[in-house]
């Protein structure tokens, strides 16, 4: 009987662990009593990858052929596969150390480091270290798990941090920064958004002796300020334009203790802000609409904004004078201020500032295409293992396109429709030696793997026709 598997994702693994003798440098000498562990992993990213399916299914839809590849003697245990997630969990700080050693040996570290957290949630109440928080899921009945990540503007990944699902994020910082300290050259700079901008934590940063650039959260009154600010500046001819994507900037650079402000505005980025509110403020009125005849009836409905005025608990109607405002529209549209201790030209400071989008699409890509979410373990060591499983499983997958040429495929997601397009066919005939046939070789493939591809190739067919 013929088997045929897709190869794509062992492929990726064989590449990284040929290049950088990856799982001896990362996992060698942890659990070494533990048969199978290095090959357990293997085969958990292998299914990260390719089929995602849940642990106890793994079995049922992996060939003995599949476990050869994967360096398998013998097809392991379900009972051992789940042994492995916990055993990585309780040696994660050991293999995150090993791992920054590794980024260290080859080279692998930016010193332009973004960070960013997340969360994810659980199937089940059981979880010890699943609280219920701020959910990025949109699962607010759900318990979860907070997780932080640094990553660099190279795309390679430094650090991971797991925090208790009600952990906010100015807290987790702290986590996430100690973590990346360890491996950080001085004078780095560390790039996130506004959930992790508190005067203690920038302090912390310069402290250590690393740069930081950050978003000013969006508070009217102080906002408001600036703006009057940037308003004097700007009519004295001090303001500078540049333009980003198709789109104009100006921007006023103000110097305060040890940090520059840079105050910037957008027309463009003005006029989309306001459309987005306007649409909100009409849903929101249509909605509200149907419910305005009831609260006439003396139904309290609580407090909602209606064409007529301002719906209150009671069940009464705060009538206004005039067409209602929208009130979503706040004066502050088209303006943002980054604060860093770096002083520079505005127009890179902001292009720094949005390569924040490696960080965000890296979380997106470990929940969507590497399909973190939900997790359903419920100890502590089988979550962090799970996560930290993924978190290394994108490392090689980000690793892999870097060295790349020229890859056309950067989203996890179709990446791994090409990785499972490839297959290899193991044929066994009745009269003869079994062969392999490798198949489904695109053009993206060959511009991912190269002439790697030529080891899955059975090179003894030459020889028999």
């Amino acid at each position: 009987m013929n088997v045929n598997f897709p190869i794509g994702s062992i492929v990726l693994i064989d590449k990284i662990d040929d290049e950088f003798d990856f799982f001896d440098s990362v996992f060698g000498k942890i659990c070494e009593k533990a048969r199978g562990f290095k090959e357990n992993i293997k085969l958990l990213m292998n299914n990260k990858i390719s089929r995602n399916v849940s642990i106890n299914q793994i079995l049922n839809v992996t060939s003995k052929e599949e476990f050869g590849y994967l360096g398998s003697k013998n097809v392991p245990g379900e009972r051992s596969i789940y042994r492995t997630i916990e055993r990585v969990g309780e040696n994660s700080a050991v293999i995150l150390e090993k791992y920054h050693l590794l980024l260290k040996k080859h080279g692998l570290i930016s010193n332009k480091q973004l960070m960013d957290w997340s969360s994810t949630y659980f199937e089940g109440n059981k979880s010890e270290i699943g609280m219920r928080g701020y959910s990025r899921d949109h699962k607010p009945g759900k318990k979860q798990v907070t997780f932080g990540i640094g990553t660099g503007i190279n795309t390679i990944p430094t650090a991971l941090t797991i925090q208790r699902g009600n952990v906010q994020d100015k807290k987790h910082f702290r986590c996430t920064f100690n973590v990346a300290k360890k491996v950080l050259e001085k004078n780095s700079l560390l790039i996130f958004d506004c959930g992790g901008n508190t005067k203690e934590n920038k302090e912390m940063v310069l402290k250590n002796g690393y740069n930081y650039l950050t978003f000013k959260g969006k508070h009217k009154n102080p906002y408001e300020k600036y703006i009057q600010i940037f308003k004097k500046r700007r009519d004295l001819g001090e303001s500078v334009h540049f333009s980003i994507n198709k789109r104009d900037y100006e921007c006023i650079k103000l110097r305060e203790e040890k940090e520059t402000k840079y105050i910037f505005f957008s027309r463009k980025l003005e006029e989309e802000q306001i459309l987005k509110r306007n649409r909100k403020f009409e849903k929101e009125l249509e909605k509200n609409e149907k419910k305005l005849s009831k609260v006439k009836k003396g139904k309290p409905l609580g407090s909602l904004i209606t064409r007529e005025g301002y719906v209150m608990l009671k069940g009464g109607i705060q009538k206004t004078l005039g067409k209602m405002k929208n009130p979503y529209i706040t004066g502050l549209e088209g303006c943002f201020i980054l604060e860093s201790s770096v002083d520079n030209e505005p127009e890179k400071i902001l292009m720094l500032y949005k390569k924040r989008d490696i960080a965000e699409k890296f979380i997106r890509n470990l929940k969507e295409g590497l399909e973190l979410r939900p997790i359903r373990h419920w100890s502590k060591n089988a979550i962090i293992g799970c996560i930290l499983i993924t978190f290394l499983t994108n490392f090689l997958i980000n690793l892999t396109l870097l060295l790349s040429k020229n890859p056309v495929v950067k989203n996890v997601k179709l990446l791994k429709k090409f990785l499972n397009n490839l297959t290899l066919t193991v044929v066994y005939p009745k009269k003869a030696f079994r062969f392999t046939v490798l198949s489904n070789i695109s053009k993206e493939i060959l511009l991912i793997f190269g002439d790697f591809l030529k080891k899955y190739e059975d090179h003894s067919l030459k020889l028999r026709w």
